[in-house]
């Protein structure tokens, strides 16, 4: 089949990023600098230097992914003419995704994740919500636990990531009620670091404001294949982007199904381009068979010699 491109989601992000990428290439130093003039923020800063707790906002994180990402597979497209026979990205990904494969122009990309990043903020805003991560039950169990621990408030299956690994949204009265179940059961529950409940109806304003955004956006023909978090599917095509990407926001991210349906088609390899290693692990607990590789220093480049 080829080689399937990942594009890593929000947590993935840590100071230095394409730093190595930016002192390499004056490819990359001119995106960056396409980057900055497009939204008037200092990339190499935020991306290099931080602060973290700068970096973590989810207005910044959002467009500084999508930045490394787009910036990895221009490296890896002018290195070895790569072209992947598909792609997929972990929520805030998808939009990495999209770019790389042509279907949104990459200032569009950018100003879309800048925005989407301060609409999840403000849905946010009160801290009265957050998100679980649930290590060792299967989804229909963590369903049950929502359903239990949710008392009428909302609280919903956000991620199905792996076998044996999904994240759970809501309130925090409700996540509560949940980690103590989980506890009962002696299931890890594992409080993450976010600022809302993402991927749950608790981002429905979010999600309007998204879709009054992309009523102004221009989508075009993908240039491969690109597997939506929402229908773990590929989409059918550029005319179907708005609607996924306003659901996107507000459904479960289907990873371990979008994984498992690419696997059937037997790639090579799958290479995680972007900051971290979240998605390359992953993989391995999907489909273990199938190597996976990363890229986000120039000294990968060497590994990724022998399949590119």
């Amino acid at each position: 089949m080829g080689i399937v491109a990942l594009f890593p989601g929000q947590g993935s992000q840590t100071p230095g990023m394409g730093k190595e990428w930016f002192q390499d290439f004056a490819q990359a130093r001119e995106i960056f600098q396409a980057a900055g003039e497009v939204l008037d923020l200092e990339f190499p800063e935020l991306c290099f230097a931080g602060p973290e707790d700068e970096l973590t906002r989810t207005e910044n994180a959002q467009p500084c992914l999508l930045l490394i990402s787009y910036v990895g597979f221009k490296i890896l497209e002018r290195e070895f003419n790569f072209v992947p026979c598909a792609g997929a990205g972990h929520s805030l990904g998808e939009y990495s995704a999209l770019v790389c494969a042509g279907a949104l122009d990459f200032s569009d990309g950018l100003r879309l994740t800048r925005k989407r990043g301060e609409l999840m903020a403000e849905a946010g805003k009160g801290g009265e919500a957050g998100m679980i991560a649930v290590l060792g039950l299967e989804p229909e169990e963590v369903e049950k636990v929502c359903q239990e621990a949710g008392a009428g408030e909302v609280l919903v299956l956000a991620n199905l990531n792996a076998p044996g690994q999904a994240v759970i949204s809501g309130t925090n009265a409700g996540l509560i009620r949940a980690q103590k179940l989980l506890k009962e059961r002696r299931v890890r529950g594992i409080r993450l670091k976010v600022s809302g409940a993402f991927h749950s109806p608790m981002m429905r304003s979010a999600s309007e404001g998204l879709d009054r955004l992309l009523a102004g956006i221009g989508f075009h023909p993908l240039k491969f294949p690109v597997i939506s978090n929402l229908e773990a599917k590929p989409y059918p095509g550029p005319e179907a982007a708005r609607g996924i990407l306003t659901r996107q926001v507000i459904s479960p991210v289907r990873w371990s199904e979008s994984v498992a349906g690419l696997t059937e088609k037997k790639p090579e390899a799958f290479i995680e381009i972007g900051p971290g290693r979240v998605l390359a692990g992953l993989v391995k607990k999907i489909a273990p068979e199938i190597p996976v590789f990363n890229f986000s220093t120039t000294a990968d480049l060497q590994s990724l010699r022998s399949i590119l």
